[in-house]
């Protein structure tokens, strides 16, 4: 990681560490200022640094949602911070909408595909909490669609929901690694703490050797999805879906591995293993999960017979990265 981009994710997360009940961090963070700046390569890193702070933290906000709204801002002729995505979900109750974060004083932007966009205040739908550990406020967004006032045509929204949806799984991924990287902190200081036959557990090859393979999932994510950050509008087609689906999968993997380290004392409730895992879960399943991702870049990879990592490789040489 370069040291701009340590120095963004250091202050990020002393923000939201010390930021009082009832403020609002991105305020705090002049984070809203920097949604209008995402083409620069500074700003972007720095806009991103949050999501990767939150998931380290366990920290909220309405900063996925409004991420995602802000390519339509042009179009809705909203400010940023007034306008949060509401993110449609697959569930075995058919699809549903999700918003991220307190919205209460937000307006909704719905994006249906083949029938454009619209907008909706808070206060005009009905929002019932998902009830999920992991410190985050989910709510699934009930709305009549006589409420909603359009915005955009479908002609209108393609272009901005192919940059919402691009920025909204990079801003994903990093969250679940900022997560994943919680709970590996955890288990590393739980190995170093915890003896047994009089030495540490982390003196031991099996355990060594969990803690090994949860980090090298990390760096494997961090490559991938920082390599995003840093490509922006130069990544290859469908980049961000694979940052997605990988995050998804090591992000789960390293959570796994962090409770096989922590045994019994990581199932209790007054652990936070469980909130840093509920949340990589939560994640995982917005945006598109790691099983759908991987089935449909599959598919694709065998009927254009693309290698998704020949243009990035190549992408990233002629940048001298």
């Amino acid at each position: 990681m370069a040291s701009s981009d340590r120095e963004f994710l250091d202050a990020a997360g002393a923000v939201l560490r010390s930021t009082a009940p009832g403020e609002d961090p991105l305020e705090a963070l002049g984070w809203w200022d920097l949604l209008s700046e995402l083409t620069d390569h500074d700003a972007r890193s720095a806009a991103l640094a949050l999501f990767r702070a939150q998931g380290r933290e366990l920290a909220d906000s309405v900063a996925l949602g409004a991420l995602i709204a802000q390519p339509y801002l042009a179009v809705t002729g909203h400010e940023p911070g007034q306008l949060v995505a509401a993110i449609a979900r697959r569930s075995r109750r058919g699809e549903r909408l999700v918003v991220v974060g307190d919205v209460t004083d937000r307006t909704l932007l719905v994006d249906r595909p083949g029938r454009g966009a619209a907008v909706v205040a808070a206060s005009k739908v009905e929002l019932v909490r998902v009830a999920v550990p992991g410190r985050l406020a989910l709510h699934e967004v009930r709305v009549d669609d006589a409420e909603l006032a359009p915005v955009a045509t479908e002609d209108e929204a393609v272009a901005a929901r192919a940059r919402g949806l691009f920025l909204g799984r990079v801003a994903a991924g990093l969250e679940i690694l900022g997560a994943a990287e919680g709970t590996l902190t955890l288990a590393v200081a739980h190995a170093g703490a915890r003896e047994q036959f009089g030495r540490p557990i982390g003196a031991f090859q099996a355990v060594r050797h969990l803690l090994a393979w949860a980090q090298t999932d990390c760096v494997a994510l961090e490559s991938v999805v920082t390599t995003a950050v840093r490509l922006d509008d130069a990544a290859p087609p469908r980049y961000s879906e694979i940052a997605k689906a990988l995050a998804g999968r090591n992000g789960r993997r390293v959570c796994e591995r962090s409770m096989q380290v922590l045994g019994a004392i990581g199932f209790t409730e007054e652990h936070d293993h469980h909130h840093f895992h509920s949340r990589v879960l939560a994640l995982d399943a917005l945006l598109g999960t790691s099983a759908e991702l991987t089935h449909a870049l599959g598919a694709w990879c065998r009927e254009t017979r693309t290698d998704p990592a020949t243009p990035v490789t190549a992408l990233l040489a002629s940048a001298g990265a």
